[in-house]
Order: C-alpha cells, then sequence, then structure tokens
C-alpha cells in the first residue's frame, strides 16, 4: 500500500478532529470571559461584614421561624416546641456559614463552573459513563466538603452543612461520605475506563457560557437578597449553595449517561406502545378506552392524595411528564406508520388518529394540575400546547401532502390564535378557581385589592434609575426604618426575579438579560436538526448496527425549550402587569431547588450531540 493511500485516511481524522476541536475551544474562551466578567461583582459581597441589622451577627437575632411568633406550650405540643428549639440552634451556625460564604461564594462559583465544563468535555469522549458518574460524584464529594456546603435535601428545617463544626479537620458529613462511597465503588466496578462510542461534540458554542451567565447573576442577586432583602430572607444564597451545587452534580452527571438514557427511553416507550396496541386489539375499540380512561382517572386521584401541598414538586412532575410525552409523540410519529396514518382517506378521521397520543399526554396533565389546584404550571403548559399542537398538524399535513410552506404557515398562524384564545379563556373563565381570581383582582386594580405585590413591583421598576441601583445599592426595603421592609414582595427571588433584574442592572439591561436567554435556549436545540432526522431508525458506527440514540433526546431538548420559552414569557409577562402571575421561575436565575434541578438534568440533554458519520446516510 503507497504512502499516498495511507495518508489520505491520517489527513481526513486530523481535519474531524480540527473541526470538532474548534468549537469546543471557543465554548472554552466564552466560559471563561463570562467568568472573568461577572466574578469582580462577588467581590462587593466579601466587603459586608455584618451587613444589614448586624444580620449575621455571631449573636444573632431570633431566626425567622420564630420572630413574632407566640411561646411554644412545650407541655401541649413537645414535638412542636423540639423543632422549634432545633431551628433557633441553628441560626448561630447559618451566620457563621452566610458570613464564610459572602468570602467565598465568588470562587466556589469560578471554580465549580471550571470543575463542571472539564466533566462536561469528558462526557463527550469515549470515556465509559460509568466511570464519568463516578468522577463526578467524587469531583462534587471533594467540592461539598471545601466549599463546606448545606445538604439540600434536608427535611423539617434540618441544617446540615459538609462540615458541621467548620473545622478543616472535621468528619465530613454523611451525604458527603455517601457520595463519595458511591463514586469509589463505581470506580472498582470491574470494566476499562473507554467503551466504544458514537463521537460527540457541543450543540452550540454559548451552550455552556449562557448557563454560567445564568448561575452567576442568579446568586448575585441572592446574595444581594440575603444582606440588604427582607430579614426573613437573609439565608437565601446559604440554600441556593446547596441548590447550585445539587444541579451541577446532576448536570454532569446526566451528561455522561445521555446516551444510556435516550437509548433507555426510546426502547422502553416503543414497547409500552407495542403492549398498548395489543392490549387495544384484545380489549376492543369500546373496551380499550373505558380501561384507558379508568386507569387515568386512577393515577390523577393518586396523585392528586399524595402530593397535594408540595406544588414546587407536582409542578416539576407534571412538567417532565409533557416533555417526555411530547418527545414520545413526535419520535414515533417521525416512523413509516405514522406517515400511513396521515395518508388515511378521511381527513378528520386521520388527522384524529395521528394526533390522539398528544391529546391523550394534554388531558393527563390538565387532570393532574386540576386536582393538585397547581394553576401557574398549568397556564404555561397550556400555552406550549398550542406550539405542539400547531407543529402536529403541520406534521400531519406534511405527511398526507408533501407539501412544505403552508403547513408551516398555518402552524404559525394557528399557534397565535391559540396564544389569543387562552389568553382571552383565562381573563374570562380564571375566576373559577379562587387563587387565579385573586390574581386577577391584583392585576386589575392593583392598589384596591387586598393583595399590593404588583403595585410594589410597579413602584419598584419605576424607581429604578436607567442604569440601575447597582449591586448593594438596591432598596428592597423602600426607605423604611431598619427594623421594617415595605418594599419589594417577599417572593422576589421567584415571581419577580424580572423586577429584581430591573433594579439591579435597569430596564433595558433586565430586557437584554430575558431576550438573551430566550435567544441561548433556542440555540441550544437549533442544530439537533442537522444531526438526527428524528425518527426511529438504525445507523451504522464502526460496523455494527445500532439504533440511533440522538433522535429521541433531541425530541426531548425541543420540548424543554419549548416549555422554558413560554415559562420565561408567562414570567416576564407577569411583571410587567400583563398577565396575572404563575408562581413559576425565571429559568436558571431564580431561586427554587427543583426547577433548577431539573432544569440542569435537561439541559445536559440539550448541550452534546452525536456527530453523524458516512455510514448514517
Amino acid at each position: 500500500m503507497s504512502t499516498a493511500t495511507l495518508a489520505t485516511p491520517v489527513a481526513a481524522t486530523a481535519r474531524s478532529r480540527l473541526r470538532l476541536a474548534w468549537p469546543s475551544l471557543v465554548e472554552t474562551l466564552l466560559a471563561g470571559l463570562v467568568v472573568v466578567l461577572i466574578a469582580p461583582w462577588f467581590a462587593r459581597f466579601a466587603d459586608e461584614g455584618v451587613v444589614r441589622d448586624d444580620r449575621f451577627a455571631l449573636a444573632a437575632p431570633a431566626s425567622s421561624a420564630t420572630m413574632g411568633a407566640p411561646p411554644v406550650a412545650t407541655a401541649i405540643a413537645p414535638a412542636a416546641a423540639s423543632s422549634a428549639v432545633t431551628r433557633i440552634d441553628s441560626a448561630p451556625q447559618k451566620n457563621t456559614a452566610m458570613r464564610e460564604l459572602l468570602a467565598s461564594a465568588g470562587w466556589q462559583w469560578a471554580a465549580w463552573i471550571a470543575a463542571a465544563l472539564v466533566l462536561v468535555k469528558l462526557s463527550r469522549t469515549s470515556m465509559a459513563p460509568r466511570v464519568g458518574v463516578a468522577l463526578a460524584c467524587l469531583l462534587w464529594a471533594v467540592a461539598a466538603w471545601l466549599g463546606n456546603v448545606p445538604w439540600p435535601l434536608a427535611q423539617d428545617g434540618a441544617f446540615e452543612l459538609a462540615r458541621p463544626t467548620g473545622r478543616w479537620d472535621a468528619w465530613p458529613a454523611r451525604y458527603v461520605m455517601i457520595l463519595a462511597a458511591v463514586g469509589a465503588l463505581l470506580l472498582a466496578f470491574p470494566g476499562g475506563w473507554r467503551t466504544r462510542s458514537r463521537p460527540q461534540t457541543l450543540s452550540t458554542r454559548i451552550g455552556y457560557p449562557g448557563l454560567v451567565a445564568a448561575t452567576g447573576v442568579g446568586w448575585l442577586l441572592l446574595l444581594d437578597l440575603s444582606v440588604h432583602g427582607p430579614q426573613a430572607n437573609r439565608y437565601l444564597a446559604l440554600y441556593h449553595h446547596g441548590h447550585l451545587w445539587l444541579a451541577l452534580l446532576v448536570l454532569t452527571g446526566v451528561a455522561f449517561l445521555r446516551g444510556s438514557i435516550g437509548r433507555a427511553l426510546a426502547t422502553l416507550l416503543a414497547f409500552a406502545d407495542e403492549i398498548g396496541g395489543r392490549v387495544a386489539r384484545v380489549l376492543g375499540p369500546v373496551l380499550a378506552p373505558l380501561t384507558l380512561a379508568v386507569l387515568v382517572l386512577g393515577v390523577t386521584v393518586a396523585t392528586a392524595v399524595l402530593l397535594t401541598g408540595i406544588r414546587q414538586v407536582t409542578s416539576e412532575i407534571g412538567r417532565i411528564w409533557l416533555i417526555v410525552g411530547v418527545a414520545w409523540f413526535f419520535f414515533l410519529r417521525g416512523a413509516p406508520i405514522g406517515g400511513r396514518v396521515a395518508r388515511a382517506r378521511r381527513r378528520l378521521v386521520s388527522l384524529a388518529r395521528y394526533a390522539w397520543p398528544l391529546a391523550f399526554v394534554a388531558v393527563v396533565l390538565a387532570g393532574m394540575m386540576i386536582a393538585t389546584r397547581d394553576m401557574g404550571p398549568l397556564l404555561i403548559a397550556a400555552y406550549a400546547a398550542g406550539a405542539f399542537f400547531a407543529a402536529t398538524i403541520a406534521m400531519w399535513w406534511h405527511a398526507r401532502t408533501g407539501a412544505r410552506v403552508a403547513p408551516a404557515v398555518a402552524a404559525i398562524a394557528l399557534f397565535a390564535g391559540w396564544i389569543a384564545a387562552i389568553t382571552v379563556a383565562l381573563f374570562r373563565f380564571g375566576a373559577l378557581d379562587a387563587v387565579t381570581a385573586g390574581r386577577l383582582e391584583n392585576l386589575a386594580a392593583p392598589l384596591a385589592s387586598a393583595n399590593d405585590q404588583l403595585a410594589l413591583v410597579a413602584w419598584f421598576r419605576n424607581a429604578a434609575p436607567a442604569h440601575g441601583f447597582g449591586w448593594g445599592n438596591v432598596p428592597w426595603c423602600g426607605y423604611a426604618s431598619a427594623g421594617a421592609c415595605a418594599g419589594v414582595p417577599a417572593q422576589i427571588q421567584s415571581d419577580y426575579t424580572f423586577t429584581a433584574l430591573v433594579g439591579v442592572f435597569g430596564w433595558w439591561p433586565a430586557w437584554a438579560i430575558a431576550l438573551g436567554c430566550a435567544l441561548w435556549l433556542h440555540r441550544l436545540v437549533r442544530h439537533h436538526g442537522r444531526v438526527t432526522r428524528g425518527e426511529p431508525r438504525f445507523v451504522v458506527h464502526r460496523g455494527r448496527i445500532e439504533a440511533d440514540r440522538q433522535a429521541f433526546v433531541s425530541w426531548v431538548a425541543v420540548a424543554w425549550v419549548v416549555l422554558a420559552l413560554c415559562q420565561l414569557g408567562v414570567t416576564v409577562a407577569g411583571n410587567l402587569g400583563v398577565l396575572p402571575l404563575t408562581g413559576v421561575t425565571f429559568p436558571f436565575v431564580s431561586f427554587g431547588m427543583t426547577s433548577l434541578v431539573v432544569n440542569a438534568a435537561f439541559l445536559a440533554l440539550c448541550l452534546t450531540v452525536d456527530v453523524p458519520t458516512d455510514a448514517d446516510g
């Protein structure tokens, strides 16, 4: 064999590696630039000392849980008294932890961002997922111990730091040791460090840098609120310390398991679809729908009974159900059987048969949200459903006739009409729910309603200078005396995050952040269509035939981005008084553990894509 013959594949391999390495280098440089721009802002809080009201002094005032509360009758309720004592005793520990966090939050955030970036890049190599998850567990166990991170999943008001005594030679907390043990066991498990994996690359150069910017600004907001905001919110940044740690742990773990998750979900749902079809043929056209309706009703009632009162959990469960269900629908409708259903003779029957699985997903979600009285996520899901149904009709039209332009135009028009219809229905029938009625009243007459939160938010936005008040100067409590906080509402860290951004940066920078977040979400999935057809098929890799694991993952990513964009739009509209508040968060910026962790898991599925090969056709 000649030297020229050997040089051709070598040169092609070198070009391929350069083509994959260049976007990764740009991603690293952009992430580093964001860290360089944001990190100096953390120094403002490192010099704060005990700050407003001496709230983090070692001899602390009573905790927010007991301030203004009546004395506890120990003889009548000893359990409640014990819980109150536990919360009081933890206040000095929290104050010490907050003082340490103010001094170290900047370098911890920068170090965590760098560590997570290294793990995400390793997840794109041929490293075995088991080894990657093990490294993630070990690294984040060490990070928790070094940063003295509070355990984010503590229950009943418990407060557990990674180093309970605060000393560097202290024995690690139980959760740190368990996480490190899991990592060590995974590494000790027999097997190689490398696995046969398809080439992978990043989906967009701004994917990870966008996460860096969102988490950095979000933690800065919570630090400012903790230092200068309401006394009851003085530990927000401390709790978010654990939330962000857990979110990055989940992000890096899911990044290594992305391919396995895609294959497992695609196989499981395809198997469930086949089983459901066989059961339907056995039960017949009448008994099968009745059985399905009874099953759905039972699941909805069980969810309402077991999870009522913990809406932050039920809303995320509903969101996961909608995302996975929508991805399952579009994934299976890309198969040849979907085209055969679309080309049936009678149009209405064909459309009904084509779209009924998506309608089933939407009905189950609506029943779950209504049963748990979680109306905020239901409104966002209703808006997102318009995009999904419009896309369904466009796909059905294209599969039936082969047209492209007309289905796309019809989908855009249908989505616009859907948004208008849902908004009109909200204002006309929203009063049927007590909570929604109160928020509609607050929206219609903010100064006359029993709830004056929207009036306070409007005052705060109008009072903010063009360039914002700046870190450390935002009047979160208005201009009241030191012992009161009559400024922004207490939930400014979640419902009113856009207003908080206006207070810090000003009106136009806050809009730039919101629109930049929307653009970032769109870019996360823009290039997914270049690497997969979105249909169940087999591909050839290294001489082996295997399932296309990217297709289902890409549909999950698209569904999550659509829902996140609707969430962002509704949140901003609620802050501006266009829509009633829903209680949902600004993605990746607001306070809230469940939302942040779930979003981090879905983001991990978006950041990386499989590189198509010549054998894929």
